[in-house]
C-alpha cells in the first residue's frame, strides 16, 4: 500500500496497520471498483478499518467506507459512509454488533456504494448513494489498534447489492469521533 499523504501505513506480524487517519492505496488496484479485507480489532479503544473506493492517490476524490468499534467491547458496533479519507459522510449503528475479525467488503456501482460485512455472527448488508461516481482504485484506511489482511479488489459485479439495507443522508448523527 502506499501512502495517499494521510498517515504511514506499515505491516507488522504480516497485517496492514497504520498511523491514526491512514489511508494508503494500491497501485495495481488502480482500475477496480471493489475491494475488501478481513479487520482485526486489537485493543478497546475506538478504532477502525476502511476500505475506498475511487482515486486514493490524490486522497480526496472516493468513497470511504468503514466499520468501527468504539463502546471498548471488542466488538464492530457502526458502519460510515465516507467521502476522502473519513471527512465527510453518513455514521451509523449496525443492525448488530460484529465481532473481531470481520470482512469489510466494498462495491462501487454508479454513484452507489455496497458494504458487506461478513464475520461469525453472519452477513449484514448496507448502501450509500454518494450521488457521484468516484472512478476506479481501492486502497485501505486505519485508525487505532486494527489490523487488515487478505486484502483483495477486482472490478464490481455488483450482484451482492440485493438485500442491502439502504442508508440515507444524514440518517444518524456523527458518532464517529465520540468516546
Amino acid at each position: 500500500m502506499v501512502p495517499s499523504g494521510d498517515g504511514s501505513l506499515y505491516i507488522t506480524n504480516d497485517q496492514l496497520q497504520g498511523d491514526p487517519g491512514s489511508l494508503g492505496y494500491f497501485k495495481p488496484s488502480s482500475s477496480d471498483s471493489k475491494a475488501q479485507a478481513i479487520v482485526y480489532l486489537n485493543s478497546t479503544d475506538v478504532e477502525y478499518g476502511a476500505v475506498a473506493i475511487g482515486d486514493i492517490a490524490l486522497g480526496y476524490s472516493n468513497a470511504f467506507v468503514k466499520i468501527q468499534s468504539q463502546d471498548g467491547d471488542g466488538m464492530f458496533e457502526y458502519g460510515g459512509f465516507y467521502t476522502d479519507n473519513n471527512v465527510q459522510g453518513d455514521f451509523f449503528p449496525l443492525k448488530s454488533k460484529v465481532p473481531s475479525p470481520a470482512t469489510l467488503a466494498v462495491s462501487f456501482c454508479g454513484t452507489k456504494a455496497f458494504m458487506k460485512i461478513t464475520s461469525a455472527a453472519g452477513t449484514q448488508k448496507y448502501s450509500y448513494d454518494y450521488g457521484v461516481n468516484f472512478g476506479t482504485g481501492a486502497g485501505l484506511g486505519t485508525d487505532g489498534d486494527v489490523s487488515l489482511d487478505n486484502y483483495r479488489s477486482g472490478a464490481a459485479t455488483c450482484k451482492d447489492i440485493i438485500g442491502a439495507t439502504e442508508i440515507t443522508r444524514s440518517s444518524g448523527r456523527d458518532l464517529s469521533l465520540l468516546k
